[in-house]
């Protein structure tokens, strides 16, 4: 993956942080319409919502624990604290939104950038993690039938789209494309 979009690629083949930014909206306008998730144990949630919703809860436990690796590894500065616990936050309200347990991170994305947190100076490898948390939310947004899994995912996005943005600053990547530009590749639950 890559931090930097080159010039040449298409509206389709590009997402901007002001539309990621918009995705948020959708998840407020949704949260003031009266999306209410369902209790533990009675969701009514679709085997495929289930099934994203486990996915979902994976991938940002496995972002915890790579920040955790930061946190470890010496990385200095409050912000590697923060953002793992925000991770933990939105794994932990998926988990409650779908029922299921928060117990498990995806180790395959945790494995590929576990070497890369474990230092000093992450902030390559967490504007990395962050584009493509954002972009996958995206995605997985696209394919979600619950207004409460939707609402949520949602604020990810946003969330994380300016983490990517606070990442680019502090490993001084200024540049317009890594500031505006996301050109991570979702994961996919099929993977």
């Amino acid at each position: 993956m890559t931090d930097s979009a080159p010039a040449d690629l298409t509206a389709t083949e590009r997402q901007s942080r002001r539309a990621l930014l918009g995705a948020g909206a959708v998840g407020v306008a949704l949260a003031l319409a009266g999306a209410r998730p369902a209790a533990a144990g009675t969701t009514g949630l679709s085997d495929d919502d289930l099934a994203i919703g486990d996915f979902a809860i994976k991938l940002e436990l496995a972002a915890r624990d790579l920040y955790d690796a930061a946190v470890d590894a010496g990385a200095p500065g409050d912000v590697w604290g923060i953002m793992r616990e925000q991770h933990e936050a939105y794994a932990q309200l998926l988990a409650g939104i779908t029922g299921l347990s928060a117990g498990a991170r995806d180790d395959a994305t945790f494995d590929s950038l576990a070497g890369e947190f474990a230092t000093t100076s992450p902030h390559a490898a967490a504007l990395t993690l962050e584009n493509t948390a954002a972009a996958t939310h995206v995605d997985l947004l696209g394919r979600v039938d619950d207004a409460g899994m939707a609402s949520a995912m949602a604020s990810f996005v946003s969330m994380e789209s300016r983490h990517a943005t606070v990442l680019a600053g502090l490993a001084g990547r200024d540049d317009l494309d890594t500031l505006f530009l996301n050109t991570a590749t979702p994961l996919s639950p099929e993977a």
